[in-house]
């Protein structure tokens, strides 16, 4: 068995999870424990569906097998004729682990989770935004990273972001450039590959600050706007992990009210990109200027003291 502390959860799994460092502390009680099993997936999906969502179970279809997450406390793998365990881990490390803290009560994002200045903040955005190589490049330029394409939400009264594991997914034009002891090859996960990155991750929790969401436009020059009101709180439920899900179905009123907690208590940014133009150094030194802007702001004292 491999043991390990996720999102400040303890996690027991029968099969290794990339290249994450197992935990030297093996412990009898795990919260969540992932193991191969039958999902019984017949009576949850339909002849054309992949996806099965309720309040305590929810059963996915990949072509690889099928993956069954019951109460929060249990990920079950089945897999299909002449998949090996390693090709459905990436499924186990997204949905599997996205559902399961989510039927544990908490929020989940799409999104890189960063820190500077002691306070962190989201970058979320589509395939093709930019999410990953505006995070990639924040890192280069001192940010250390919490999560690097899902995060929670730990606590409502501060905000705390608990630290995911060290791994980042990187494509192949950027592996080139890592050591090669330290990458894995995700298989059935567009060519990417997962880097361990110690030295860069930041295991403590902080703060959710600022959320930074990346567009694509057609406009000529980068676009910075700031979300207020009712539409940010639109905005913090439009970048759920399961918000299509939810979407379908509906909306769980805790996930409501966790957003709505969550909007009076951030920023949001919406960056908006020319398609077709590198931008990278401008929408980076914006989000840097942004997040010192908002240090001093919060170092201040309120007027009159």
């Amino acid at each position: 068995m491999y043991y390990y502390i996720l999102y400040n959860h303890k996690f027991i799994s029968d099969i290794p999870l990339f290249n994450i460092p197992v935990t030297e502390r093996c412990f009898s009680d795990p919260e969540i424990t992932i193991q191969k099993g039958i999902c019984e997936h017949q009576q949850y999906l339909e002849d054309e569906s992949y996806f099965f969502l309720a309040d305590q179970i929810a059963v996915i279809k990949a072509v690889c097998g099928f993956l069954k997450i019951k109460s929060g406390k249990e990920i079950i793998y089945e897999l299909n004729p002449g998949y090996d365990p390693e090709s459905i881990t990436p499924f186990i490390m997204g949905w599997g682990m996205t559902i399961a803290l989510s039927q544990m009560g908490y929020s989940a994002f799409h999104c890189s989770a960063l820190t500077r200045n002691n306070q962190c903040f989201f970058v979320s955005g589509v395939s093709g935004a930019g999410k990953s190589t505006t995070s990639l490049e924040l890192i280069k330029q001192g940010c250390k990273y919490l999560c690097d394409d899902m995060a929670i939400v730990e606590s409502f009264e501060n905000m705390m972001i608990p630290p995911a594991f060290p791994i980042q997914k990187v494509c192949p034009d950027v592996s080139l450039n890592l050591d090669n002891s330290n990458l894995y090859a995700i298989s059935n996960d567009r060519n990417k590959y997962s880097y361990l990155n110690l030295s860069d991750y930041c295991d403590t929790p902080k703060p959710l600050s600022i959320f930074f969401q990346l567009l694509l436009s057609d406009e000529d020059d980068v676009k910075i706007k700031e979300i207020t009101g009712v539409q940010k709180y639109y905005k913090v439920m439009e970048n759920l992990f399961l918000e299509i899900q939810y979407a379908l179905t509906s909306f769980p009123d805790n996930i409501k009210f966790q957003c709505l907690k969550i909007a009076s208590n951030i920023k949001f940014f919406i960056i908006s990109r020319p398609k077709g133009k590198n931008t990278l150094n401008e929408i980076t030194n914006i989000i840097l200027n942004i997040l010192d802007n908002n240090k001093e702001t919060e170092s201040c004292p309120p007027s009159g003291e």
